[in-house]
């Protein structure tokens, strides 16, 4: 396991990345989000890249709608590509596909897990290294889930030794959160690129007033 560096300095943890690229973007109205070009990258690949950045490593992409599609916007990246069939069961479905596909033996033991959706163009790798540095002094918390002006954000990170019991609830990841809310840390953060998602044409427009907005290119 390849562990990136930033200024010479490792990450704090290892961390295990699950990226959410399964859905079929209905809210868009047309396009496949995903695609979705920002200053000439598509979405998905740029939110890849900011994890792979950070360390994510291994970094396993669920694929679904449009598994092919999207897996060539990913080509020649160190990604893990796994299709859930059942995408349309709904998201956790594809985390537990995600986490499934994690393999300790053949990756390495991580100390940490990080789920991640796909759309979120504002995210950054330094934000991100800031939010493993603070799950590493989480004290007593289990998972860690950003919030952003009282929005609950992403990526949500989890310890790795809840692996197996995500992994058995039905319900994935969420279920789990919702059962165990004292293991929980709810991390304020100031930056808003935990928060800003692409769902809509709405949420495009509004990305584009931003001032420090990339160039979007709907395909």
């Amino acid at each position: 396991m390849i562990q990136q560096v930033q200024d010479g300095v490792a990450p704090p943890l290892r961390v295990a990345g699950v990226l959410l690229a399964a859905g079929e973007s209905r809210r868009m109205g047309g396009p496949n989000k995903l695609a979705i070009q920002l200053d000439g990258v598509p979405l998905v690949r740029r939110t890849a890249q900011t994890l792979l950045a950070a360390g994510i490593d291994p970094l396993i992409v669920v694929l679904g709608h449009a598994a092919d599609t999207v897996a060539a916007l990913l080509h020649d990246l160190p990604v893990r590509c796994v299709v859930n069939e059942a995408y349309q069961q709904g998201q956790q479905r594809s985390v537990l596909a995600g986490l499934a596909a994690l393999d300790p033996a053949r990756d390495g033991a991580p100390d940490a897990l990080l789920v991640s959706l796909s759309d979120l163009p504002l995210l950054s790798a330094d934000a991100l290294r800031e939010l493993i540095q603070a799950f590493a002094q989480r004290g007593e918390a289990r998972v860690q889930v950003p919030v952003h002006q009282g929005q609950r954000g992403n990526p949500v990170m989890f310890e790795a030794g809840l692996l197996e019991a995500l992994l058995a609830c039905p319900g994935g990841p969420r279920e789990w959160i919702d059962s165990h809310p004292q293991a929980v840390r709810r991390l304020s953060v100031s930056h808003p690129g935990f928060t800003t998602d692409l769902d809509t044409a709405d949420d495009i427009a509004e990305l584009s007033r931003r001032p420090d907005a990339p160039r979007v290119i709907v395909p």
